[in-house]
């Protein structure tokens, strides 16, 4: 397996790009980096439900964080993410701390397609999602969760906030 500098340089160099994720791109994911977090493909405007300036993300609703709002969670959330390695944040945290990688179903690719502006994405060009969730309240319908996939030499792209948990509904 290349190194993270190897495989920087191949990407630049030999690939003649930059590291931002391509549709199709094809690597390995190195595991034992922090990751960097990116906004590139973030949802503002695409689909409005699930987009970072819903009214909800500035809610203080969270029954385990009652004084901060899902803004503050977030942030709290990536300043953590940030400090240990990917292989740490996919296996090794407690089940509400750890990211968790999925296979996109039907209402993902709904939005992803239109971050992307993309009518049909084959399967092979589809990148590792993952999500992670900011809380899950006992009592009501709150359960947020913040989707992102798995980019380039460890890279995190942040795509959207689900305020509701309706893109994986609980059972």
């Amino acid at each position: 397996m290349l190194n993270i500098l190897d495989e920087i340089q191949y990407f630049i160099e030999d690939e003649e790009r930059d590291l931002k994720y391509q549709l199709g791109d094809n690597f390995s994911i190195p595991l034992t980096t922090t990751p960097s977090i990116a906004y590139d493909y973030l949802n503002i405007d695409d689909v409005p439900e699930y987009s970072f300036h819903n009214p909800e993300f500035l809610k203080t609703e969270s029954e385990e964080f009652p004084n901060k709002s899902d803004y503050n969670i977030y942030f709290n959330k990536i300043k953590d993410l940030c400090k240990r390695s990917l292989d740490d944040s996919l296996y090794n945290l407690p089940y509400t701390e750890h990211l968790k990688t999925i296979r996109p179903n039907k209402n993902l690719l709904s939005v992803v397609k239109k971050i992307f502006k993309k009518d049909y994405i084959p399967d092979e060009q589809l990148p590792q999602f993952g999500e992670f969730g900011l809380y899950t309240n006992k009592n009501n319908d709150r359960a947020p969760r913040v989707f992102f996939f798995i980019g380039n030499v460890g890279m995190i792209y942040i795509l959207f906030y689900d305020p509701f948990h309706k893109i994986f509904p609980g059972k």
